[in-house]
């Protein structure tokens, strides 16, 4: 599960990611999507197995340096 932030960016630019809309094509409406937007309503209830409540653990040995 992605969760996004929207709420520092300005209004049309979170409409625009709400739509699933390119830069290029946020401001032509009428432009043809190739694919529809797959956004879902999130329920805690229905999609509880996909919360997780705390965050996974660093591989033994890895410190998270490359």
């Amino acid at each position: 599960m992605a969760v996004y932030d929207l709420s520092r960016l300005p209004y049309a630019e979170q409409m625009r990611w709400r739509t699933q809309r390119c830069p290029a094509h946020a401001t032509n409406p009428g432009a043809a999507d190739l694919a529809l937007a797959g956004w879902q309503v999130f329920d805690p209830l229905l999609h509880a197995a996909h919360i997780r409540t705390r965050l996974p653990h660093a591989m033994p040995g890895h410190h998270g340096k490359a």
